[in-house]
């Protein structure tokens, strides 16, 4: 079940902010969820994930082999106990998306105690085959989640990153097309219901070292996670973070929201009814401006980014730096450039007539350490490392661009009637390509060329041209710039 605020905020105190990739290499690689990294309260025992971890990892084993029977005799598990072992090994594992809700066993009686000896588990998949295939298409979607961190990151900005980019890349569905939505449909196809995006958010957090608990409540028909900073546990709902339209039938592209994420137990009173493992008493993140940003966060050269929006005579929109200490520093204004460049109306949102709404719908994208953002009719690109901002592309459309997305170094804006309104993701512009200085489509010996030309003051390279000629991403171009090339173009 979804509930939670949608994103219609008109008229309200308005924070918006971004975060996208980096540029760094990655160390984290998808694989089998390590043991004792994701932990949850099954039954009134609370320590029963962590007293039969050992046996879980045998189901585990046998479950990726297909196995047909998985002896359990040598774990002492009791009889009683069979359905919540099977549900603690599907929660905590979300690469055992293809074992069923089904199962039966047999038992044995030691000591006048009836026991688990063989358990046979219902699989979704027919075939070793069909399971390796669906088994790499899972963990190929969840390298590409993991390759926008790198080992500079803290456990925030891991946490934050991994949360934006599943929210920006997923849709909010229980079924879809007569099927019901698991982890595999979540991580590879995009779509799933609240255990899909917690259990997916889970795993990659175990991929980068991060411990988590998965909590659900009956009374609620709803399941979320808390998850683990600096040896504390904080609250966060990445379903609830996802904003859906006002009837919550469908979602809002390029639209990610942290209404739900790092927060106490006693602040996060939307929540009601559940068990817990470990208490979230903690309150420091319980009044971070990042629940107020409606966009993603993008992490370029070490550097987080976030668009921060508030009404104030009018709404302020500007590019900001955001730290885990909660700090902001303004690395562009926004309405100002935009205005002092196009007049008002070109970072405000028409509600029609002469009305205007009081809250920025700014997105954020990254894309070869450039930051992109959309305003009503237009897309910007901002290089961080010069301070150089420029208007992209216009858009030309009757509707207006509430968000923005970036796919495969495409930008896509959602269309949409008003801010109401789900729209739709329609293709704007391509991102800069980093190095094609001549605009032929390739990065070559020629683009090495046309650097060396400007250097020598035989032209000058301006705007959009000048950002992909500083290849090395220094915020100057030099020498170095054509050696870069020379270098890549050899490699």
């Amino acid at each position: 079940m979804k509930f939670g605020k949608h994103f219609h905020k008109i008229g309200a105190l308005l924070l918006s902010v971004i975060l996208l990739t980096s540029l760094c290499t990655t160390a984290f690689a998808a694989e089998k969820t390590p043991n004792g990294m994701i932990d949850k309260r099954v039954s009134a025992d609370t320590a029963f994930v962590r007293t039969h971890v050992d046996a879980m990892d045998a189901i585990r084993t046998g479950a990726l082999q297909l196995r047909e029977e998985i002896n359990l005799s040598s774990f002492l598990i009791p009889a009683a106990d069979a359905k919540t072992l099977l549900s603690a090994v599907k929660s905590c594992y979300a690469e055992l998306f293809f074992v069923g809700k089904n199962f039966s066993y047999s038992t044995t009686f030691r000591d006048g105690t009836q026991y688990i000896y063989n358990l046979f588990p219902q699989y979704e998949a027919s075939s070793v085959s069909e399971l390796n295939n669906m088994l790499s298409a899972f963990f190929e979607k969840a390298d590409a989640y993991l390759a926008l961190l790198d080992d500079s990151m803290n456990d925030f900005t891991k946490a934050i990153v991994l949360h934006d980019a599943i929210v920006l890349n997923a849709e909010y569905f229980i079924t879809k097309n007569g099927r019901q939505g698991t982890p595999y449909t979540l991580m590879v196809e995009g779509w799933g219901k609240c255990e899909d995006y917690t259990r997916c958010y889970a795993y990659l957090l175990a991929q980068a070292g991060i411990k988590s608990e998965i909590v659900d409540s009956d009374s609620m028909a709803h399941e979320w996670i808390k998850i683990q900073l600096e040896g504390r546990y904080y609250e966060v709902d990445i379903t609830w973070d996802d904003p859906t339209s006002p009837d919550r039938s469908t979602d809002y592209p390029g639209r990610v929201s942290h209404d739900f994420f790092l927060f106490s137990d006693s602040a996060f009173t939307d929540h009601y009814d559940y068990s817990t493992v470990n208490p979230s008493a903690d309150t420091t993140y319980d009044h971070y401006y990042l629940h107020h940003m409606d966009s993603q966060l993008c992490m370029v050269n070490g550097t987080l980014y976030g668009i921060y929006s508030y009404s104030s005579g009018g709404v302020q929109i500007k590019l900001v730096a955001y730290t885990a200490a909660n700090e902001l520093t303004t690395v562009l204004d926004i309405g100002a450039a935009v205005g002092q460049a196009e007049g008002f109306r070109a970072y405000r949102w028409s509600a029609g007539g002469n009305s205007y709404y009081l809250s920025s719908y700014a997105n954020l994208g990254a894309y070869d350490g450039l930051l992109y953002y959309n305003m009503p009719k237009s897309i910007y690109v901002y290089d961080p490392a010069s301070g150089v901002n420029l208007k992209l592309a216009d858009y030309s459309n009757d509707n207006q661009l509430f968000g923005m997305k970036i796919s495969n170094g495409t930008i896509y804006g959602n269309d949409s009637e008003n801010a109401t309104v789900s729209g739709s993701l329609i293709k704007v512009s391509a991102c800069l390509q980093i190095g094609d200085v001549n605009n032929d489509g390739a990065v070559n010996i020629l683009d090495a060329t046309h650097i060396q030309r400007h250097i020598a003051n035989f032209f000058t390279l301006v705007d959009a041209d000048a950002m992909k000629a500083d290849f090395d991403r220094n915020g100057s171009i030099n020498i170095n710039d054509v050696t870069s090339i020379q270098y890549a173009i050899a490699q």
